[in-house]
């Protein structure tokens, strides 16, 4: 039970920071903002992984999506994480909501269409799995930032987290991405996670 809430938190906090990221001074400081706590979300949660089994899952829902297809979690876990993640994230988009008058005004960003945000998100998607499966495998944490930084140079910036599934409906709850953007660069990501780390598993086999 304790790492669904870890999971739920570390939701939480990542949609507060990116929400109040997209009041900086300038986009990059925005990203780099986040870059930095999906790093150190990132570290902490790899602490607990085994030779057995990842727990990347704990810092990002999509990571927990990745490594379930090619078996270094249980699928029955899924469903709970996914789950504790979205009501992480939805209380933080509450939470910066409720701040919002205190943060100040949004850096300007453009409202992004839902073609750019299928073709973006898939491809934060497909090298999310593949920075999962890298950190997984003993590579640095540090990797877990490129995801992050393409979002931001890919996608307009209000799909700042759209690297981390939940956080991206807890920016839409602030009031921040709208509903439909939210679910479908949501959606997508989460699909591209598990077709990239289906892509590994037939091109690097385990074994």
């Amino acid at each position: 039970m304790r790492k669904p809430i870890l999971g739920a938190l570390f939701s939480a906090l990542l949609t507060l920071i990116a929400a109040m990221a997209l009041r900086a001074a300038d986009a990059t400081l925005a990203v780099a903002a986040v870059a930095a706590v999906a790093v150190l979300f990132t570290w902490y949660a790899q602490l607990h992984s085994t030779e057995e089994r990842g727990t990347l899952g704990l810092a990002n829902p999509a990571s927990a999506v990745t490594l379930a297809v090619v078996g270094r979690r249980p699928w029955g876990t899924l469903l709970p994480v996914l789950a504790a993640h979205t009501v992480g994230a939805v209380i933080g988009g509450f939470v910066a909501l409720a701040l919002e008058d205190k943060l100040g005004d949004t850096l300007v960003f453009t409202q992004p269409g839902l073609v750019v945000t299928a073709v973006g998100a898939a491809l934060v998607g497909l090298l999310g799995a593949w920075v999962t499966l890298s950190i997984d495998g003993g590579g640095n944490e540090t990797l877990s930032a490129v995801p992050t930084i393409v979002a931001g140079a890919v996608l307009p910036l209000g799909l700042i987290a759209a690297f981390q599934p939940a956080a991206v409906i807890g920016l839409a709850t602030a009031g921040l991405v709208p509903w439909d953007v939210a679910l479908v660069a949501a959606g997508v990501v989460l699909a591209a996670s598990a077709a990239g780390a289906y892509a590994v598993s037939l091109l690097v086999p385990q074994e």
